[in-house]
């Protein structure tokens, strides 16, 4: 399922989160994700690594705007992306994001990276959002 398919009431409600910022930032995006899965909802938006502190001061504004939540966010100095045993990427730097929204009690996880081709010269901004909404925070403890 892609973001620029949906309509109306065809995604519930509490991952309006993850649309309101594919949404927010759709117009930088060179592309974007939207996926479900048993309930739960992962996103992803690649931009161009020019446009990486756009996205991020985007990000930021929209989160820090954000009621009846709480936000953490984490500064990413550097780091490398290891798929099976391999260094595929360096990060040369990034944001972490998490909200929880009180309200709707799902809780919504935000990374953005810079990336660079670790053989090459390509740099590109990446956005990873997964947001679940049956989050064991907000159930009792025993």
């Amino acid at each position: 399922m892609n973001i620029n398919t949906l309509k109306g009431g065809s995604v519930k409600k509490y991952c309006m989160l993850t649309r309101r910022l594919l949404s927010h930032l759709q117009h930088l995006a060179e592309r974007s994700s939207f996926m479900e899965n048993a309930g739960c909802y992962a996103a992803s938006a690649f931009f161009s690594g020019k446009d990486y502190t756009e996205v991020e001061k985007m990000l930021s504004r929209l989160l820090e705007s954000l009621h009846g939540g709480e936000l953490i966010s984490c500064e990413i100095s550097s780091g490398k992306i290891i798929d099976q045993r391999e260094e595929h990427f360096l990060i040369l730097r990034g944001r972490f994001f998490e909200f929880y929204n009180y309200e709707e009690t799902s809780a919504c996880f935000i990374r953005l990276y810079l990336l660079k081709e670790l053989r090459g010269e390509k740099v590109w901004c990446a956005m990873y959002v997964d947001e679940n909404p049956r989050s064991p925070w907000w159930t009792e403890e025993v």
